[in-house]
């Protein structure tokens, strides 16, 4: 019979424990209820929530804060970086710009140059062919005048041999003629 006087301490000494444990418990909620009638525990709790927000908002402000500035370095960064990209792009625009204005230029004398040549050949072969011309015609005046030089003389041999020779006169016709020979005269000396 002595093993069931074992297991009856044992029982015994597992509700000594239970009790135990619940006795302390129900220590602590009576010191808690005591304790929450004292208006110092009150106080003193809410100072400690108090506290725990003041912590709490003081750690977002902080962390706020360290966000905005890391933040601002990112953006001012970025802007940076942007301001940066567009003024090599200005840059190159205007580069670009400046090499189209000097093809334009280039090109704009090329022609201007041509256009001079041309003009300059032009000219010089109007001026050959007007000169060709002039003399040309110079020539045929001297020719003409020689010509007509000739051409008078033989008409004053012509006359002068008429006016040595026998014929009848006529009086309306002798003034005539001498008109037509002063007039001849005249064109011969000159």
């Amino acid at each position: 019979m002595r093993p069931r006087r074992q297991h009856v301490k044992m029982t015994a000494i597992t509700n000594v424990s239970a009790l135990v444990v619940q006795m302390q418990e129900t220590l602590e909620e009576i010191h808690t209820t005591l304790a929450s009638f004292d208006p110092g525990f009150h106080d003193r709790k809410l100072d400690d929530l108090e506290k725990r927000r003041y912590d709490a908002i003081q750690a977002l402000s902080a962390a706020f804060s360290s966000e905005t500035e890391l933040l601002h370095r990112k953006r001012k960064a970025e802007r940076e970086i942007i301001a940066e990209q567009r003024r090599k792009e200005d840059e190159e625009r205007e580069k670009k710009r400046l090499e189209e204005d000097q093809e334009l230029a280039d090109r704009d004398h090329e022609e201007d140059v041509a256009r001079d040549g041309k003009l300059r050949e032009e000219t010089e072969k109007v001026e050959l062919e007007t000169d060709s011309l002039m003399h040309q015609v110079e020539e045929e005046a001297r020719v003409a005048v020689a010509q007509g030089r000739e051409k008078l003389q033989a008409l004053q041999e012509k006359r002068r041999v008429s006016t040595h020779a026998p014929r009848r006169r006529r009086p309306h016709a002798d003034h005539k003629l001498n008109r037509s020979s002063t007039a001849a005269s005249r064109k011969n000396s000159r």
